[in-house]
Formats: structure tokens, sequence, C-alpha cells
């Protein structure tokens, strides 16, 4: 699988409308990628790590693995008019570009049918390169995904994780970045209420006169590289979450002993993801690096802030039941402590049953609840276990 090659949806910053105009032809979709074959190679290597991207409209898209096998993707509110556009690539490990392998369109999502052969995978000299197959199941929207924004992702959830080592001389330790695919992000947190870079922030003044500057996307990303100044390690995790106990086991326990640790994280909430990495302040002693970075450098976000993990009934009773603890903490962005209640029903939405509380980052009691966690944390340490 390739290092680099996670499943990420992404959607432009601004829609033109949140409901579809004609709400009596709208579709909900479900399409299934199922494989590719026969893909001429490149060189005597051949292609490594090839992945698509597909792309709705230019609304929506989806970035799949390396390795695809029956991938789902199922979008609410999309026209009757809809386009599919396909490409695919191989993943370049050793440069900043990929390599374009070819591509195809579907013209009619709605009233789709499959060739029988797999679509052909066509490369820019008009070549051919390969089949893909997939399917399309198309029906009216309901009463209920006729009111979600236009081209509105539902699902499944993903998640995947990249390690990476920062260069420093304070710590060897590898570090994880968790992506999450959340279903209707943006019926929680509506174009008009998007986060923005909080230009009172000194931090945030330096970055965005550089990249008001530059305003090139290549040479940005080259100064979040620096500014980090980071190398990735290995991505070798990602799946499915089909509940909140499996956001624990999966994601937030600690697999090497088997136990939940207190830890704190960084977090922001974009169109169609999640992305949270836990927090060192040794390494990241800059909130702008830590949120900016977690962006993508993007202006504007859905939400941001910082969450950590306590027992739900006291950190006297470390194997009960424990909960997420969300803030809105980001010199960044500077969130709107009003929308933390998106932020909980959002969550609750795609993890139903999961224990979650929030706090303005103001508030003392946010405060004491992480003084507690620090202390058990420094216990943790020194023990290498949570103390029974």
């Amino acid at each position: 699988m390739s290092s680099q090659s996670i499943p990420i949806y992404r959607r432009p910053l601004f829609s033109t409308s949140t409901v579809h105009d004609d709400l009596f032809d709208n579709y909900d979709i479900v399409i299934i990628f199922h494989s590719s074959q026969n893909f001429s190679k490149m060189n005597t290597i051949g292609y490594v790590n090839p992945y698509f991207v597909a792309t709705i409209d230019d609304q929506i898209s989806f970035t799949s693995t390396s390795k695809w096998n029956d991938e789902e993707w199922i979008i609410r509110n999309i026209p009757r008019n809809a386009k599919l556009l396909v490409k695919v690539y191989n993943k370049n490990e050793k440069g900043c570009d990929d390599n374009y392998i070819g591509q195809f369109e579907i013209l009619n999502i709605i009233n789709y049918d499959a060739p029988p052969n797999g679509h052909i995978i066509i490369d820019s000299y008009g070549q051919h390169k390969g089949h893909f197959h997939l399917s399309i199941d198309s029906k009216k929207s309901s009463n209920e995904t006729q009111q979600l924004p236009r081209y509105t992702f539902d699902g499944p959830c993903r998640y995947s994780r990249y390690d990476f080592l920062p260069i420093s001389h304070y710590t060897e330790r590898i570090y994880s970045t968790w992506t999450i695919q959340l279903r209707r992000i943006l019926s929680y947190f509506s174009s008009d209420e998007r986060q923005q870079w909080n230009r009172q922030y000194k931090p945030v003044q330096q970055v965005t006169s550089d990249y008001l500057g530059i305003s090139t996307t290549h040479n940005m990303m080259a100064l979040a590289q620096k500014t980090f100044n980071e190398k990735t390690v290995r991505h070798d995790e990602n799946g499915q979450l089909r509940s909140a106990d499996d956001l624990w086991k999966l994601v937030l326990m600690d697999k090497t002993i088997q136990q939940i640790r207190p830890r704190i994280y960084t977090y922001i909430i974009d169109d169609t993801t999640w992305q949270f990495t836990e927090i060192d302040p040794r390494v990241f002693a800059d909130s702008t690096i830590k949120h900016a970075r977690l962006a993508n450098w993007s202006e504007y976000i859905c939400y941001a802030g910082e969450f950590h993990l306590r027992p739900k009934f006291g950190w006297t009773k470390l194997n009960d039941e424990w909960e997420l603890v969300f803030d809105n903490a980001s010199g960044t962005y500077s969130p709107n402590a009003e929308l933390l209640i998106n932020l909980k029903k959002l969550l609750l939405f795609n993890f139903p049953g999961l224990n979650i509380t929030t706090y303005d980052y103001k508030d003392p009691m946010l405060r004491e609840s992480i003084e507690q966690l620090e202390i058990i944390a420094r216990r943790y340490k020194n023990t290498g276990r949570q103390e029974q």
C-alpha cells in the first residue's frame, strides 16, 4: 500500500447553494469502485502503487488507496445531469508529483449502464491504459435528503493514519496523524459559519503575509513543510468505523498496551474530514503550526481546537467508561464557542452513544481537567502503564 495514498474526500470551499435548486430532480447515489485490470506498463517495473481520484462535477471527490476492492462511496443530493470523472495515477514515492496514467468519464450517472468489459482508461495521447470496473445505484432523494446541502458525503466513515518523526533533538518518538471521513459535516457547519484565520494573531500574520505574497499552493506547502520540519515514516493503517466502539478500539486505544492512555490532541474539521494529531509541547509549541498544518494551510475551515481523553466517572476509575472532551482552543482560527454544540451533534450523528463533553477554552473547568490529565500522564510515563 502506498505510504501517502490514503482515502481523502474533498470539495470546494463554497457551494453555489446549500439545497439543490430543483427539489424534484435530486438523486442519491451509491458508487462501488470494484477493480481495475490490464494496466499498460509505464516502464520495466510497471505501476507499483496505482490509485484513482473520482470527482463529481468538481464538487466532491474521493481518493482511493493503492489497493482497492469494492470501495463504496455514498453521495446525497446530486442533480440529474451530474458527471463522474475518474483519473488514475501511480504514486511517485520519490517526487512531489504522481505519475498520470489516464482517465475516463461517465456523462450519465443517474441512468448508468456498466460496460461489460469495464471503462477504458485513456492517457493523454489517446492510448488505452487498462480497464476500470464500477457500479452505480441511484434513486430519487427522499424528503430528508432533499434538505441536505448539495453533493453531501454520506459514508462510509473511513479512517487512515500516517506516522511521522519530527526532526529535532527533543524527541525520537513517532507521532501519528489520523484522518476520519465524517458524514454530513456541512449539515452542522454551514458555509456562512466557517472559521477563518485570525489575522489579529501574530503567528498568523507572519504566515499570511508570506502566503499572500507567494499566492501559489505549491510554494505554500513548501513553506508548511519547512516550518513543520518533519519526515514521513510510514502509513500503515486504514479501515472503516461503524460505531463509537470502533472509534475507541481502532483509533484511540494504545494498541501496544491495549489500554486507553491519557492524551491531548489538536484537531480540525474541514468539509468532509476530522483530522487530529497528539500534542507534545516540546514538538508542537506553536499552535499555528498545529492547526494550520492539519488544515493543509487553508484559510477557512469548519472548526478547530483541542480534545483530550478522560474517564467519564473520574481519574480513579481508569478502566470504566471514557469520554472525549472538546474545546475551541485554536489561536489560528479562534473558533466561535457557540458552535461547540454543533460539533457535539455532528460527532454523535456519526458515532451514536459516544461520550462527549465540550468546554469553551476560557472555562476554568477545562484547565482543571487538563491539569488532572497531566498528573496522570506523568504517573503513566513513570510506570509504563496506568495504575489499576
